[in-house]
């Protein structure tokens, strides 16, 4: 499978396991004597190439081993990860105005062992947080509903992640508890997250209608989630959150509520909690299957909270003539499904090749202003010969604006007021990862967004006209 984030892998071993190879088979066709000597040289060759020290262009992070540092604290089962994203990037056309704007985002990660540290079986911690700096495109100049970029957010520094998780009856079953981001459990492709557009991560029709966004990035929610390995081929899920990470926003989102919650530490449990449940089934994922390797994924959430109705108040009155908030509805869900499908393996590789995906969300028109939505792509890892880390994506995600919503804009225009009948918001990304070293990735991105802000108006009450967005985004790991 394709596997995304900034990560990358080498190939350095395999002239080594290669020449091993063909000096083993070089050797039977020798005498006794000369098969051990030229052995005993393939060894000695081989081991030398494992045991060569990585230069600064050749190792895996750009910090290195910190003296000794970080390979002392790993043998003691504590991890320190870092990845520091900064990014270039504007729309030459479209949106409400043309802009350029450059944004950066550092995320530290912790984690600790505790079998390793103390003693602790199947215990493990993990904590993360991140600087956010630099301007936003979409909030400031694109005004649409889904995020140009994953990384967009308002100026920060904030704790994302503190979890605790206890495995059991060898790692089968675990508990996870604390802090946790839905994002990191819930709706994960491996294939989308090779793009670099918010969609392609969190979806957007749970951005846009779950209060204050849900958990996806850069809020995340008191919860607990337990996981079921119950057979090789078949993982369950299913949790329970503190329903909104900036609990005291009113419902109609007008307020940022990564500004409500500005350092991720608004630990609110009293309120409604929302539920999850995924079900993931895996086949042809041993290296002796036949056929090539898939992955589907079906789940849904119930939100045991409130909602206001997109067109009628609680009189039954139409918005449009009251001017009345809408009505309160309870309870809010979602249901949706998920397929990861590699088209096309290449040869001599594990996770190089063509890779699909394909998601889909269905939630309730009356209380959701984007209530259907779906996302598909290609990503291709292994562009070129030689380049095996390199990813080429591709991604188109659309989300629809409820019907009872488009008729409060036709109710406004009936009434002498006249506004656009919302109807959709659609984007269009092509991204190339390009891996310069093992821990430098450049990743030019290109995207093209279809009626931002579902036929939005601009300042001057003009709908804003589709939106090119271009920019060149650098990752360091850390």
């Amino acid at each position: 499978m394709i596997h995304a984030h900034h990560r990358v892998t080498t190939r350095a071993g395999l002239p080594a396991v290669l020449f091993t190879g063909l000096a083993l088979l070089g050797g039977l066709s020798a005498t006794p004597a000369r098969a051990a000597e030229e052995g005993a040289a393939a060894a000695q060759d081989d081991a030398a190439a494992v045991e060569a020290p990585k230069t600064f262009w050749t190792r895996d992070t750009l910090t290195g081993d910190w003296g000794g540092l970080r390979t002392n604290l790993e043998e003691h089962g504590i991890t320190v990860a870092g990845t520091y994203s900064a990014e270039a990037l504007g729309n030459p056309s479209g949106g409400a105005k043309q802009r350029g704007v450059a944004f950066g985002m550092l995320q530290i990660d912790v984690e600790a062992d505790l079998e390793k540290l103390a003693g602790w079986q199947g215990g493990l911690f993990h904590a993360s947080a991140i600087n956010t700096h630099g301007r936003q495109l979409s909030a400031n100049f694109l005004n649409n509903w889904i995020a140009s970029r994953d990384i967009e957010t308002s100026p920060t520094t904030r704790l994302f992640a503190l979890w605790l998780q206890q495995s059991f009856f060898e790692d089968a079953v675990s508990l996870r508890a604390g802090q946790v981001p839905m994002q990191e459990e819930f709706f994960n492709s491996t294939y989308a997250a090779n793009l670099i557009g918010s969609p392609f991560g969190w979806p957007g029709s749970f951005a846009a209608n779950m209060p204050s966004g849900g958990g996806g990035y850069p809020l995340a929610n008191l919860g607990a989630r337990v996981k079921v390995k119950a057979t090789d081929n078949l993982t369950l899920l299913g949790a329970v959150f503190s329903g909104d990470p900036a609990s005291g926003i009113d419902s109609s989102l007008n307020e940022d509520p990564t500004r409500h919650n500005a350092n991720g530490i608004d630990f609110t449990w009293n309120q409604p909690p929302v539920w999850f449940g995924e079900a993931q089934y895996g086949y042809n994922q041993g290296k002796d299957a036949s056929g090539l390797p898939g992955t589907v994924k079906v789940g849904g959430w119930y939100y045991n909270g409130g909602f206001n109705d997109q067109r009628f108040d609680d009189n039954g009155q139409y918005r449009a003539v009251s001017g009345a908030d809408g009505r309160r509805l309870h309870g809010n869900w979602a249901a949706y499904a998920i397929l990861d499908q590699m088209l096309w393996r290449r040869p001599g590789s594990e996770d190089g090749g063509l890779g699909f995906f394909l998601r889909g969300s269905l939630m309730p028109d009356d209380r959701n202003r984007m209530p259907y939505y779906f996302d598909t792509g290609l990503a291709l890892k292994g562009t070129f010969e030689g380049r095996d880390s390199d990813v080429a994506a591709l991604g188109f995600a659309y989300g629809a604006a409820s019907r009872r919503l488009a008729s409060y804009d036709s109710d406004l225009t009936a009434l002498g007021t006249y506004t656009p009948r919302q109807d959709y918001e659609a984007m269009l990304e092509v991204s190339y990862r390009y891996s310069v070293t093992p821990w430098w990735t450049l990743v030019p991105d290109a995207q093209y967004i279809f009626h931002p802000g579902a036929t939005a108006t601009d300042d001057t009450g003009k709908v804003m006209d589709d939106a090119v967005v271009v920019g060149l985004r650098t990752v360091f790991t850390l």
